[in-house]
């Protein structure tokens, strides 16, 4: 298409519109206002609902009470920052009374942690839950625990893995 068709086009759309909403407040009332017909109204099943039988969604994106700590950074699992489309983000805080920086997250694709069966008495629990820790070679301690069908982990390169456990029992 030429490109002055392009912009006269455009031009003709644009006029278009606004005359279109500018005339709105004088159509005839009737053509606006359009009460519900009441035979429509009284088709819709009646009942119990279907939703009211499944279990709350759980929540992916624990925080701690502003006493305890602020958010210092807050990103999606795949990398996306500001504004995040992902249900479950990555979230670092800085612990009002340390000073430490922790990353809270809802990993995807990692498998639930079960207790080991020989295990009676773990020495960590988060929110009563079994917790497991994993340490790597960059110094990074991550505890890691499920709740509620969801898998949860908390990391820090400062604390160790009992203080770390003691900081996560405080996320709600």
């Amino acid at each position: 298409m030429p490109r002055p068709l392009e912009g006269l086009l455009t031009l003709a759309a644009t006029a278009l519109g606004i005359a279109f909403f500018l005339s709105v407040p004088y159509w005839p009332r009737a053509w606006t206002e359009r009460a519900l017909p009441v035979a429509s109204v009284s088709r819709l099943p009646r009942g119990p609902s279907v939703l009211a039988s499944l279990r709350p969604a759980p929540l992916l994106n624990l925080t701690f009470p502003d006493d305890v700590a602020t958010v210092v950074a807050r990103r999606g699992i795949n990398g996306e920052t500001g504004l995040i489309p992902t249900a479950a983000s990555i979230t670092t805080f800085r612990l009002r009374a340390t000073g430490d920086l922790v990353s809270v997250a809802a990993p995807t694709g990692v498998d639930p942690v079960r207790p080991v069966s020989s295990d009676a008495h773990p020495a960590l629990r988060v929110h009563g839950a079994y917790a497991v820790v994993a340490t790597d070679d960059r110094g990074i301690t991550t505890i890691r625990w499920t709740e509620n069908g969801v898998t949860y982990e908390i990391s820090s390169r400062t604390l160790d893995a009992t203080h770390l456990a003691d900081v996560a029992n405080g996320l709600r």
